[in-house]
């Protein structure tokens, strides 16, 4: 009986002491409590517009839940070009990627190395502020659009399709393909070389059939511009509808 008794009483004690500590752990006040600051990581490599009017830099940000964003920005410097953009981050207390343009703020962005700085600022009573900067890699990307119609030539034993490119100075433009497909009938290739000089160029490609004759009607196209610099190749994709028409 005695045990009985005493069993009761430690039970009675235990549970005591769990309610004790259930209600102190929620009254502690949520700023008492560690939490993570921002943070943000620059990507080593960044992407400069044909006519270096910009510059495209990746970071990895993130910051608390319940906290404010004050500011995500990002900058880029070179010795003759800088500029910087913001980003749209919010406090969901998860890493996410963001792709950002930088635009110049005066003169031209360039291949080589640039300085990309990424910073977080955000307020929650406090400020917190993280920031980074990186010597980054400066690559060529490479605009091409092609366009939305092409002509049958030599009875439909090929089509003069036209399409444009732009790539940086500083790069070199290596043989490029374009390839038409037209149901499961015809296909064929043609080829081109990029133009590096910052400006769009349009090349009209004679596209030659491999397989079958094309008709007048709907296709699809699908090029690769390819350029290189500094041993390494990079290349720009375009991917679209085509309509044939009827040529000389």
């Amino acid at each position: 009986m005695q045990d009985a008794r005493t069993l009761r009483r430690a039970l009675a004690l235990a549970l005591g002491l769990a309610i004790v500590l259930l209600v102190a752990g929620v009254a502690v006040p949520a700023d008492a409590r560690p939490s993570p600051g921002p943070m943000v990581d620059v990507q080593p490599a960044v992407w400069v517009a044909p006519d270096g009017g910009s510059i495209t830099v990746q970071v990895l940000a993130s910051c608390p839940e319940r906290w404010t964003v004050v500011e995500a920005v990002v900058a880029v410097s070179q010795p003759q070009a800088s500029g910087q953009a913001t980003f749209p981050l919010t406090c969901i207390g998860a890493l996410r990627m963001f792709t950002v343009v930088v635009p110049s703020e005066g003169g031209t962005f360039e291949l080589g190395e640039a300085v990309a700085t990424g910073a977080v600022t955000i307020k929650r009573g406090k400020t917190q502020r993280a920031q980074e900067s990186e010597v980054v890699q400066v690559q060529p990307a490479v605009l091409v659009d092609l366009g939305g119609t092409a002509t049958t030539q030599s009875g439909g034993g090929a089509l003069l399709l036209d399409l444009v490119v732009a790539c940086p100075v500083g790069a070199t433009g290596h043989e490029s393909f374009v390839g038409v497909t037209q149901d499961q009938t015809a296909s064929g290739t043609g080829a081109y070389v990029p133009v590096c000089d910052g400006r769009q160029h349009t090349f009209s490609v004679l596209v030659e059939a491999t397989q079958g004759e094309y008709r007048v009607g709907d296709a699809r196209a699908l090029t690769f511009a390819i350029v290189e610099h500094g041993g390494f190749g990079f290349s720009g994709v375009d991917d679209g509808p085509v309509q044939i028409v009827a040529g000389p």
